[in-house]
């Protein structure tokens, strides 16, 4: 898959449904798709502001901002409340060298080199609230409601208030400020002390934020002071809640709107040109309610009601359905993803939603893989997966013609992290609270479905002995280490332990079930049994791992190949998984260094492993090990390259370039590998003639068979059975 010729912006947020990130996001995408840019927002879900209760497994997530695909940043500042995550966040992005823009007030932990700061003008906007209240209605004993003590944004807003006063001839009180915390708890307060007399009822409450407008309206409504017959109750930030509220607040909106456009344009400016540009805050506007005599304005208030119906309308529909008790009947991913297809529109909006999980989400206390297995959930496109490194990203901007804002958000169950969502919206818009909902619920179903087949797996699979592995009758880890611990090698023999790891990628077989998975893994072990024989010891250490202690005159690379050649053979293996889902592994072995010899083994398998996780990134690879699948399970066919490639849209030519990238062989030699492979199961495992051999793997030529066999393997048919069995 090719790389997007556009420019990636990449938005960093916390709890990215909350309104001022949502209406900081619509701004920025709207520029960045004027400029032809997609955006990408990476964002936690829950975000919540007491440490102890943190899910700090969903802040993986931020990892993506290391990826190379993203051309620039901007970091929405205000949204991280936990000062852990603002230093991991910085950190992640002090590694970046690209363009940062940081929105809101200065946080210490988000002082980046070279990142340029923009906000709103929080003193110009609470002077204006003031000079409202004292230009329209007269007022002259005027509270102010700051936040909490020492941050800027508190500092700022207070002195919009002093100078409010000051230029209109009003002496300051200081008294008069007051101190909050942003919430709702200390309006309650502060409306209890104005209800006993503690603090005297002035004409106007200004509070430095919604929030803490919200708790005062309610306490002084319980204590009977009417608002605004006894005192004018005004706002700032208009977080969109008034509707919960009596009487509907008068309140000031933060422009954040175009405080995203202008951060797009910052962003822009230094990308084609390097240059800074200037800023100028955006100024806001007021948002007349019924708290402050002027009144409401119906016509954004019927809006507000609109928007208020749909959410509620949204609510009911996520409480009367029951997407969690369908996913948790799953049995496998594919009917996962189509019951997910089948509630997409729960996500209201989106145009499409990708489910990327790591390729090793599955398995019980493994460190997450860097290769993720994605999918398109909407069931008007076909379920087909595709693979990507956690850090492409641009990989599925490259899909779309057309700019769009992407979502990335965790997908998470207690310490586990699966992967993450991919929420695309072809115009500027972004998710909703509601969203929340829907993501803990396909978290919570994808951790039932993987524990629902570990149970089962284990159930069947689980050693339940001390020694022996009921599964499949060997030896388990306990077994074998004990066996090599008094294994002496004879006639002139030396020791080897071999590993072979099945199964490397779970979506190489989509849509199985545990039963066929399982009798897979017996297959594979059925084969290693053959190449162990009678006198070897085999091992199934892992669910997905063997081990075997052979004896041999034979050296580390002959036996894992002669391993990996038994295995291409068993069809019914090979029929689910395919031939790219295995390694093998050899080295002598160290009777006083066993476990030094398993890990080198499981360094190596580690390193094929990776190395087969980069080819399969390569476009058409897919297609590719079908094709090559086909061969060794027939490798006594002859193939024409120009026949096959017809089932390939591309040229001849480019089929043969591919197949080379993808397996490291050209299709030629692959075939002829193929027919190499049985031949060396025929030779290992049997005692055919070296001519019966020759025809089971298509050779009409026994002498040509001998030629080939030799130049692939470097000896003989006779020296390489007499070399294994001797």
């Amino acid at each position: 898959m090719g790389r997007p010729k556009r420019p990636i912006l990449g938005v960093v947020a916390a709890e990215a449904n909350s309104i001022e990130q949502r209406q900081i996001i619509k701004g920025i995408s709207a520029k960045a798709q004027q400029f032809g840019y997609d955006t990408v927002v990476i964002s936690n879900v829950f975000n919540p502001n007491v440490v102890e209760k943190a899910f700090f497994c969903e802040n993986q997530i931020y990892r993506l901002i290391l990826s190379d695909d993203i051309s620039a940043i901007i970091l929405i500042s205000e949204s991280f409340v936990n000062e852990t995550l603002r230093k991991n966040v910085a950190e992640y992005i002090r590694q970046k060298d690209v363009p940062v823009v940081v929105i809101g007030t200065y946080i210490e932990e988000f002082d980046i080199p070279g990142a340029r700061l923009i906000n709103t003008d929080d003193k110009a906007d609470i002077y204006e609230i003031i000079s409202h209240l004292i230009e329209e209605h007269g007022f002259t004993d005027i509270d102010f409601i700051t936040g909490t003590e020492g941050i800027e944004a508190s500092k700022l807003r207070a002195e919009g208030y002093r100078k409010a006063l000051t230029d209109h001839g009003i002496e300051v009180d200081e008294k008069k400020i007051r101190t909050g915390d942003f919430w709702t708890s200390s309006g309650t307060r502060f409306a209890d002390m104005y209800a006993d007399g503690t603090i005297p009822i002035p004409q106007a409450i200004a509070c430095a934020n919604d929030y803490m407008a919200y708790g005062l309206l309610e306490g002084l409504a319980k204590h009977g002071i009417d608002v605004p017959g006894k005192v004018t109750v005004i706002g700032y930030e208009y977080i969109e809640k008034r509707m919960f509220y009596i009487p509907l607040l008068t309140t000031y909106q933060r422009n954040r709107e175009e405080l995203g456009r202008a951060a797009a344009d910052i962003i822009h400016q230094k990308l084609i040109s390097g240059k800074d540009m200037r800023f100028t805050p955006p100024k806001g506007e007021l948002i007349r309610g019924d708290s402050c005599p002027c009144g409401r304005n119906n016509t954004l208030y019927y809006q507000e009601l609109e928007k208020v119906k749909a959410k509620r309308d949204f609510e009911f529909w996520n409480l009367f359905t029951f997407p969690d008790q369908e996913l948790t009947q799953c049995r496998n991913l594919k009917d996962f993803s189509e019951i997910l297809g089948k509630y997409h529109w729960l996500v209201r909006d989106a145009y499409d939603i990708y489910l990327c999980l790591s390729s090793n989400w599955y398995v019980t206390d493994a460190p997450m893989s860097d290769m993720m297995s994605c999918r398109n959930i909407m069931p008007w496109l076909d379920d087909v997966t595709f693979e990507m490194d956690i850090l492409d990203i641009g990989n599925v901007m490259a899909m779309h013609t057309e700019p769009s804002v992407y979502y990335f958000d965790p997908l998470f169950f207690g310490n586990r992290f699966f992967g993450y969502t991919i929420l695309r919206y072809d115009k500027p818009d972004t998710y909703d609270d509601i969203f929340r909902n829907w993501i803990k619920t396909v978290s919570n179903s994808l951790e039932y479905l993987r524990m629902k087949n570990d149970i089962q797996y284990l159930s069947k699979c689980q050693n339940l002995s001390d020694q022996r592995d009921t599964l499949t009758g060997m030896y388990n880890s306990r077994g074998i280490e004990s066996a090599c611990k008094t294994a002496v090698p004879r006639n002139g023999k030396e020791l080897f332990l071999v590993m072979l790891r099945v199964c490397l990628f779970d979506d190489s077989a989509p849509g199985t079930d545990n039963d066929t998975r399982i009798s897979a893994i017996i297959d594979a072990s059925k084969a290693v049994i053959r190449f162990c024989g009678n006198h070897d010891i085999s091992a199934r250490i892992s669910p997905n791992t063997f081990l075997c202690l052979v004896q041999s005159k034979a050296d580390a690379s002959l036996l894992a190949d002669c391993l990996g050649s038994i295995l291409l053979q068993h069809k019914k293996y090979m029929d689910v998984f395919g031939a790219d889902s295995f390694a093998c592994s050899a080295v002598q072995f160290d009777a006083d260094n066993y476990d030094g010899c398993v890990e080198q083994l499981t360094e190596d398998i580690e390193r094929q492993t990776r190395l087969s996780e980069e080819r399969r990134l390569i476009n058409h690879y897919r297609e590719m090990s079908e094709m090559r699948n086909y061969v060794y399970q027939n490798p006594n066919k002859t193939y024409d390259t120009n026949a096959l490639h017809e089932r390939f849209s591309g040229s001849t030519g480019y089929f043969r370039s591919i197949y080379k990238q993808c397996f490291g062989a050209s299709f030629h030699k692959d075939c002829i590998s193929a027919r190499i492979a049985r031949a060396k199961y025929q030779l290992s495992t049997t005692t055919l003639s070296v001519m019966d051999i020759s025809e089971k793997c298509g050779y009409l030529d026994s002498k040509y068979f001998l030629r080939q066999f030799s130049s692939c393997s470097g000896m003989t048919p006779i020296q390489y059975r007499n070399l294994l069995k001797s």
